[in-house]
């Protein structure tokens, strides 16, 4: 990527606008002007208070869709992807034939699966393939929109309890769950800590 290439779009999400509807006039338009600003010129927002703890949720999210377009310059092949590129160069000519058999190979052992067990099959492996930090970023994004309805102590905790890693630091506490609702878990989080006061 050239030194002068700008930034000229970004994206800014639903739930970036729904996060902030309760923000006064002016503390929405700080956050969008900060949003903005980071977003197009990656200028560091000088914030106070409740937009510096909202902008602190949102910036993971802007990290992530500035990586993929500077990746996008680059010709779209990130570090960590380029080796997986580098082998698809290496493949010859020869072998569409093997990569065939091994497709009808694996294409009869599912006519075999249950296409649920199936489905759980294929989360797993975009989970592997997905980093750690990717997800946790995920998690925290997808928090965000409690903010204005649990308050951002709660939801702080609650991210930093369900986000803790495993001993082999290669699934969040929230991942090990069998069944999971971010608005279900919120919900039970709010209500015990009611019963506590």
């Amino acid at each position: 990527m050239s030194e002068n290439k700008q930034r000229d779009t970004f994206i800014f999400y639903r739930s970036f606008k729904e996060s902030m509807n309760d923000l006064s006039d002016a503390d929405k338009l700080i956050m969008y002007e900060a949003i903005s600003d980071y977003s197009l010129d990656m200028k560091e927002p000088e914030l106070t208070g409740f937009p510096k703890a909202l902008f602190s949720l949102i910036r993971p999210v802007l990290d992530a869709n500035t990586k993929r377009w500077q990746n996008g310059c680059k010709g779209g092949a990130s570090s960590e992807s380029l080796k997986g590129n580098q082998n698809a160069r290496k493949r010859t000519k020869n072998e569409p034939d093997s990569n065939q058999k091994r497709t009808k190979n694996k294409a009869n052992k599912d006519k075999d699966v249950d296409k649920d067990k199936n489905i759980d099959k294929e989360k797993i492996v975009k989970e592997k393939n997905i980093s750690l930090s990717d997800r946790t970023e995920k998690f925290k994004e997808e928090l965000t929109p409690f903010v204005e309805k649990y308050g951002k102590d709660m939801i702080f905790a609650f991210f930093d309890y369900w986000s803790e890693p495993d001993k082999t630091k290669t699934k969040m506490r929230c991942e090990l769950q069998k069944t999971w609702s971010t608005a279900g878990r919120l919900r039970t989080w709010e209500r015990r800590l009611s019963e506590k006061r």
